[in-house]
């Protein structure tokens, strides 16, 4: 399934397969959006497929985020291909759904 990142109501979901042939469009559109919000709503929810270059896209997403003082919010926990994702390559502490 392609990748596609829908604006719902400010939350932006990520659709489809998220692996290393898309992980450069999701890194660019959320560093545009943390270049130019305070608060970002990203959710995983729909997510199909993910891979361990995509996790360390958001690892790095979440880096930049908290650098520059930004909140990013990270939903999809009860994704169970992303929570299992996530605890292989331990990456827990990017989820913050407490918006």
């Amino acid at each position: 399934m392609k990748l596609q990142i829908i604006n719902t109501l400010g939350t932006f979901e990520v659709i489809g397969n998220f692996t290393s042939e898309n992980t450069e469009i999701v890194k660019d559109r959320f560093n545009y959006l943390l270049d130019h919000y305070e608060e970002v709503v990203m959710s995983l929810k729909k997510v199909k497929k993910i891979d361990k270059k995509a996790v360390k896209v958001l690892k790095e997403i979440s880096a930049k985020a908290n650098r520059r003082s930004k909140i990013l919010f990270v939903l999809g926990k009860e994704n169970r291909i992303i929570a299992a994702a996530f605890n292989r390559n331990k990456a827990n502490h990017i989820f913050r759904e407490n918006y």
